[in-house]
């Protein structure tokens, strides 16, 4: 279930966050929404500067989210780096339990 927060980020990591049961699911989930953000972000900077500096976006983006899927798939948790303290806190806890 946990893949699945990466299907079509950030739609499906917003899901995962808000309706998921575990820690992981949440972490998974904000991660998503981080990519689903990040990349349509960084096509734009691509843009901005080149043809080349877009596909090169859009292949970086694109590896790192098939990554992410396969490696949450096989039960490993990679986690962005520099993310994972601000992830882990925010997923400590359910959305509906937050203050």
């Amino acid at each position: 279930m946990t893949a699945l927060a990466y299907l079509v980020p950030p739609v499906t990591g917003l899901f995962a966050y808000l309706k998921g049961r575990s820690a992981r699911m949440r972490l998974h989930g904000l991660q998503s929404v981080g990519l689903g953000v990040l990349w349509p972000a960084a096509l734009y900077v691509g843009s901005w500067i080149s043809p080349s500096a877009t596909r090169i976006a859009f292949a970086v983006c694109a590896l790192l989210w098939s990554a992410l899927i396969v490696s949450t798939a096989v039960g490993f948790d990679a986690v962005l780096p520099g993310t994972k303290p601000a992830l882990t806190r925010a997923a400590a806890t359910p959305p509906s339990q937050s203050p």
